[in-house]
């Protein structure tokens, strides 16, 4: 299999992009599984190429979407990492690997923890940022660290790979950026104890997905499973392959770009913001604006110019209101006409007509607040604030964050209040569109290359 996937990436040119490495006897519940999550770690943080998530995935794992879907949810998400938690239910059974067999030296008799450490078990799947897979590669061999010391102790207890991660997360500063939901869905319904001649220990493991069969049941986890991204198991058989090849037409055609041109009267604030933009470049030829995909749970507002000379094409990208600091909460964003439906502002974004009626107009102004899932019921409370332009609050909305909350919609709210102020989304009024300066435009929207 080594020398298969290395010819692959020579045939395909991929050498630039990806490693291949085989260095350790990997047994099913012993620690070098976890050493070799480590090893692609440290490797990735020496890459060339920059990267903001790092995502396990194995090769009986299969995309349940498209990358550009994925991609996105990712960015809304930047900054957090997707680890699955369930704190306080972690096995400590000492076991050891000798040679192509992993044995319990304590007979299931539950090792010691450290006073004070937090624990936690779930699935070895994760997708964790950069920012925390380098705190786990600079302290992975300093065992004066908080990171060293649990890989310390958790390196001789069985199945290390399924606690290190949640250790990590609940120790250190990411405890509060990260989300309990992995990008992996797993067929819990044909999960079955799969015993090993090479360990001691019985490990749960699903069935095959296959075709025609589970066709239905992967169908519904598309369309109700808003995180789940990649589906386990496939294997190579002729059953599985064709489940394997509608996923990848379904993906293909639910995750494709659409776009709409704009008319001048639909949403003004677009063609000022275009025509500030373009000024020094060329006239602005027409606008068009990307529309939500079928698999998106996420969008912001892209804009499409082409401009005169040349017919170049440029890109605007609505920017979103961040937390001032670690929080469920993701994104604040303000906007004209809430598609309930198609969850799409139909309106303008952050520059908007100060008149609910008339050509420039603004019939309703939403605040959108776009928020993490969690497996953990969660409820809180928050007070999104109006407040006018001399800095007076005139409208206190209080809402209440359910569990699964994903997106909450409200009228006339500006700010989003937890303990402070969390976050705040500032917003431009205009009565004509050519009342917009450059300065909001670089403020609300991101020039990027086509």
């Amino acid at each position: 299999m080594f020398n298969e996937l290395s010819i692959w990436v020579v045939e395909e040119g991929l050498d630039y992009a990806v490693q291949i490495f085989s260095e350790l006897n990997i047994v099913r519940g012993g620690p070098n599984m976890l050493h070799a999550e480590l090893l692609g770690i440290r490797r990735l943080l020496n890459h060339t190429i920059p990267w903001d998530f790092c995502i396990l995935l194995s090769e009986q794992d299969y995309p349940l979407r498209g990358n550009a879907v994925l991609a996105e949810y990712l960015w809304v998400h930047r900054g957090t990492s997707f680890v699955s938690v369930d704190e306080g239910e972690c096995e400590r059974d000492v076991s050891y690997q000798c040679g192509d067999r992993v044995v319990s030296l304590s007979g299931g008799v539950q090792y010691p923890k450290i006073p004070g450490m937090r624990y936690a078990s779930g699935s070895q799947w994760f997708a964790i940022t950069y920012q925390l897979a380098a705190v786990i590669g600079t302290h992975l061999s300093n065992s004066s660290t908080i990171v060293g010391t649990i890989l310390h102790d958790l390196i001789t207890v069985k199945q290390p790979d399924e606690s290190f991660f949640q250790a990590v997360v609940l120790n250190s500063e990411f405890c509060s950026r990260y989300s309990d939901y992995t990008l992996h869905w797993t067929d819990k319904d044909s999960m079955r104890e799969v015993r090993s001649l090479t360990s001691e220990y019985n490990i749960m493991s699903p069935g095959v997905l296959i075709f025609p069969r589970d066709v239905a049941k992967v169908s519904e986890v598309r369309d109700k499973s808003l995180w789940a991204f990649f589906a386990r198991k496939f294997d190579n058989s002729l059953q599985s392959t064709q489940l394997k090849d509608s996923l990848d037409k379904l993906s293909k055609q639910n995750s494709r770009k659409v776009w709409t041109r704009v008319q001048k009267h639909q949403v003004p604030a677009l063609w000022r913001l275009t025509q500030v933009l373009a000024s020094s470049f060329a006239d602005v030829v027409s606008v068009d604006r990307l529309q939500r995909n079928v698999d998106g749970l996420f969008h912001v507002q892209t804009l499409q110019l082409q401009l005169g000379h040349g017919r170049t094409t440029l890109l605007l990208r609505e920017k979103l209101a961040m937390p001032s600091r670690s929080s469920s909460l993701l994104a604040l964003r303000i906007g004209c006409d809430w598609n309930k439906t198609d969850l799409v502002f139909d309106g303008d974004v952050s520059a908007v007509a100060s008149s609910s009626s008339g050509l420039y107009s603004c019939p309703s102004l939403w605040a959108i607040v776009h928020w993490q899932m969690s497996k953990k019921p969660v409820s809180e409370d928050l007070l999104l604030v109006w407040i006018d332009p001399g800095g007076t609050p005139m409208q206190h909305a209080p809402i209440k964050i359910s569990e699964h909350s994903v997106l909450v919609w409200h009228r006339y709210t500006v700010q989003s209040m937890e303990q402070g102020i969390l976050a705040r989304r500032t917003f431009f009024v205009y009565r004509e569109p050519s009342q917009i300066p450059w300065h909001k435009v670089k403020e609300f929207f991101d020039v990027l290359p086509s």
